[in-house]
């Protein structure tokens, strides 16, 4: 089984000509995990940022910090930090991680990226709709805890808004679930009716993210788990 490593990191948006814009940047393609998508600053949270750390909370918050400040050149206050997701990389998976994932803004005047060119390659400013039309189009890869804290924030018009929404509710601790079948790479949550048994087939609720390797293409399905409270962990994620 593998290790399964901590890591963090931050949605971080600006708010420019009244649009909420969010930063990505693009992973070297010879990286062993992720290589080649486009991601939000984050890494491996540091055995000295644990040991000096009263929490693992606290430590996932310097590290988050640290990695933006080494990837895009970027200071964050980590005041302005809301932890709103915990994914963990799914079981069999060769490399796994249990990551926080932040939310964080800052102003457009700070917002100058320069990146390694090493680890991080490209970067870019997005609304989080027109990168979802990019991922759609085929432009851009990502991978699924970034495809749906894109949605989550997508109907935000201020950064505010997307302060509050985030703000006001518990964060959501997500362990998918894959099943590959007929070229389709199937992510299970909390909910859907496969989720126990890893087996996507079986008729009841959905709550899962369904990807077409064929045609590049991915959709969401959620049905009949109206009722499914985040008491365990577990929530309509996008």
């Amino acid at each position: 089984m593998s290790e399964i490593r901590l890591a963090s990191t931050i949605m971080l948006a600006r708010e420019k000509e009244g649009m909420v814009e969010v930063l990505l940047v693009r992973r070297n393609k010879s990286l062993n995990f992720a290589g080649g998508a486009w991601v939000f600053p984050g890494g491996k949270i540091d055995e000295i940022e644990i040991h000096e750390s009263e929490s693992e909370l606290e430590a996932a918050k310097r590290a988050a910090v640290r990695e933006t400040k080494e990837e895009a050149n970027l200071v964050i206050d980590p005041e302005r930090l809301i932890f709103f997701r915990h994914w963990t990389t799914p079981a069999g998976s060769p490399r796994r991680f249990a990551t926080y994932f932040f939310f964080a803004d800052i102003h457009p005047d700070g917002t100058q990226v320069i990146i390694d060119d090493q680890e991080i390659v490209e970067h870019a400013w997005l609304s989080p709709n027109k990168a979802l039309e990019q991922l759609a189009r085929q432009e851009k890869a990502m991978l699924p805890p970034t495809i749906l804290c894109l949605r989550v924030i997508s109907n935000c018009s201020t950064v505010l808004e997307a302060r509050r929404l985030l703000a006001q509710k518990e964060p959501i601790y997500v362990l998918p679930v894959v099943h590959y079948t007929a070229g389709q790479v199937i992510c299970l949550y909390r909910g859907d009716v496969g989720y126990d048994s890893g087996d996507s087939s079986l008729e009841g609720a959905r709550h899962r993210l369904v990807i077409d390797m064929a045609q590049a293409t991915y959709r969401f399905e959620f049905s009949n788990c109206d009722g499914y409270l985040p008491v365990d962990g577990g929530a309509h994620l996008w």
